[in-house]
């Protein structure tokens, strides 16, 4: 058995090694912070390397069972897909088959389901005239949770730099 360390709690037997890295290092660690936040406007803090365009990933994850049972079938996710999402961003995206597990804040079950998770890939410059990337990803989530009785649709969006 390896017999437990004490760990020193004087001033003086401490080193002093971690404040002067946080005192030299600490403004960068916010600055970095500051420009990767979650919110979606950050993303025109952020810096590409040449040859990349800043840009803005979302994230939005289907569950696609209810009461128990599948809800939301091949069939009417693809219809789903064409009808909702595809004409809200016909450049391009990727949907990719999940699983996904959540607590229902009611009874505190575990419930595990089929999801689709539909990766979007935006400039972080949106276009005038056309309606913001928000406003059409809540119109899709909206519909989605209408149409299939879902009580959520988990939706991340993160900052990035891609090339294409």
């Amino acid at each position: 058995m390896i017999a437990p360390r004490s760990i020193p709690t004087s001033s003086k037997a401490r080193p002093r090694k971690g404040r002067a890295f946080l005192l030299f290092h600490g403004p960068l660690l916010v600055a970095g912070v500051a420009a990767f936040g979650a919110a979606p406007g950050v993303a025109q803090e952020i810096v590409c390397p040449a040859g990349e365009t800043r840009s803005v990933v979302t994230e939005l994850f289907f569950g696609r069972d209810g009461g128990g049972r599948r809800v939301v079938t091949a069939a009417r996710w693809e219809a789903f897909l064409a009808h909702e999402i595809t004409p809200r961003f016909p450049n391009g995206l990727t949907v990719i088959d999940a699983r996904g597990q959540w607590r229902d804040p009611a009874g505190g079950r575990i419930t595990r389901e089929a999801t689709k998770l539909v990766v979007l890939v935006t400039p972080a410059d949106a276009a005038s005239g056309t309606a913001s990337r928000q406003d059409r990803v809540a119109a899709i989530v909206d519909t989605y949770k209408r149409r299939f009785r879902q009580k959520s649709v988990l939706v991340l969006t993160r900052p990035a730099c891609a090339r294409f």
